[in-house]
């Protein structure tokens, strides 16, 4: 009685870990952006216009992710302001992103109620 008992535990035990590593793997890889590099990820229906710095510009279509690179230096604080908007429309999120350390932003919703966060 005693070893099944055991056997049941330790199974438990297995799925429980499983299961643990799977969740920290999947929150780990949608935040894990490189350093040096920021990336906008549109998942609205339309596209995400993105701004930074003295001129910087990048279209990105619904459903995908672009990424900007960044010339490493020696410091691990390196911050760029980042503007989005909905293509033809109006302003959706601006972030101070760090660079440094790899950061990102993501849109979301549809032209007339678009949304972003940071990451």
């Amino acid at each position: 009685m005693t070893s099944v008992f055991k056997k049941r535990a330790r199974a438990v035990a297995v799925v429980a870990a499983a299961a643990g590593l799977v969740s920290l793997g999947l929150t780990s890889s949608a935040s894990a952006v490189p350093a040096w590099q920021f990336e906008v990820c549109s998942w609205g229906s339309y596209q995400t216009n993105v701004y930074w710095g003295n001129g910087g510009y990048m279209g990105v279509p619904p459903g995908k992710c672009y990424t900007q690179k960044f010339q490493p230096m020696t410091t691990d604080t390196s911050y760029e302001w980042v503007t989005t908007y909905v293509n033809g429309g109006g302003y959706i999120i601006g972030a101070n992103l760090n660079v440094a350390k790899g950061a990102g932003i993501a849109t979301g919703g549809s032209p007339s109620d678009a949304y972003g966060w940071t990451y």
